[in-house]
């Protein structure tokens, strides 16, 4: 089960992949989110690699790729 955070986040991650063709740096996403710590950002990612929605590759930037299922 996913969070309503969780939820935004993926979203997010999937639109911007689609427009952009690469994934958003933590950077961005935090800006995006209004989160002031970049540990944030990696908690909520963190939480949706374990969840298996995400994959990241480490020492990589913008080495994410969104792997779960679409959402409504």
């Amino acid at each position: 089960m996913m969070t309503k955070r969780q939820k935004q986040m993926l979203d997010y991650l999937r639109e911007y992949i689609d427009e952009h063709g690469y994934a958003p740096t933590l950077e961005e996403i935090g800006r995006h989110f209004r989160l002031a710590s970049l540990a944030t950002v990696h908690k909520h990612l963190r939480n949706l690699q374990r969840k298996r929605l995400i994959k990241r590759l480490p020492h990589q930037s913008r080495a994410l790729e969104v792997v779960g299922p679409a959402t409504a």
